[in-house]
């Protein structure tokens, strides 16, 4: 994208990240060059320019502003204000896009919205949070994005049996014992928000119209419950309903 104009037709918002080079962004008045590892945050509303060489490689996000504004309230004060990308945050939002890519048309609903709230989330940390940043601060702003990035995967693979502190790990590169420890640190363990996301995925199956005449063991199936019996005890903890009697009260 060696020379890009960002005025478009919806309001959205561009991340747009600069991994090899330099580019020079303009917009709302201001001009600024953005160096290697760091992006800039533009609207697709407003006339501007992104410009680069061909040797220049991009990563561009774009997403939709009502959805970043519930996690940076007062975006129009981060628009067009470079943003220094530690590598592994870098690494951890690439990650994401590539989540995100991968997700087709056929991408349950609610499994977009997930990608695209997590997408918001990261953008927002990666934005403010490097005003105030401080020489303690990055461990925990660094575990926080890593435990975003697993949580994308668990909801990617809800429906897989083996989802475990051990493929988490492997696929992030760390250990299982950091996967758990990285749960517990905010109140709840990883079996149990396993449990919780496989649930909350049963439920929304259960009250889907176009899954209405699908067997409850599918979809217990489908959400990652290898246990029918398993499935129903505690589903029924958790909403106090059976799943057959949650379907009926929604026809």
């Amino acid at each position: 994208m060696p020379d890009a104009a960002t005025a478009s037709s919806p309001d959205d918002v561009v991340f747009a990240v600069v991994l090899k080079g330099r580019a020079r962004a303009s917009q709302h008045g201001r001009e600024e060059i953005i160096e290697q590892n760091h992006a800039v945050l533009m609207t697709t509303r407003d006339a501007g320019w992104h410009t680069s060489s061909c040797e220049t490689q991009h990563l561009i996000v774009q997403i939709d502003r009502a959805a970043l504004s519930i996690k940076v309230p007062n975006l129009g004060a981060w628009l067009m204000r470079p943003v220094l990308l530690e590598a592994q945050t870098l690494r951890l939002l690439m990650a994401h896009c590539q989540e995100a890519i991968d997700l087709d048309g056929s991408a349950p609903t609610h499994l977009q919205h997930h990608v695209v709230a997590d997408l918001c989330s990261l953008i927002a940390l990666l934005t403010i949070g490097c005003e105030n940043r401080s020489e303690t601060s990055p461990p925990s702003s660094t575990r926080m994005l890593r435990l975003q990035a697993i949580k994308a995967a668990i909801e990617a693979g809800l429906g897989n049996h083996d989802l475990s502190a051990e493929t988490l790990a492997a696929a992030q590169k760390i250990s299982p014992d950091y996967v758990r420890k990285l749960f517990r640190e905010h109140g709840l363990s990883l079996s149990e928000y396993l449990l919780e996301r496989r649930l909350a995925l049963a439920h929304a199956l259960l009250l889907d119209p176009l899954r209405a005449d699908e067997r409850i063991g599918k979809i217990a199936d489908e959400a990652g419950f290898n246990d029918l019996s398993y499935f129903n005890r505690t589903f029924r903890r958790r909403y106090a309903t059976s799943p057959s009697d949650l379907r009926r009260s929604a026809t």
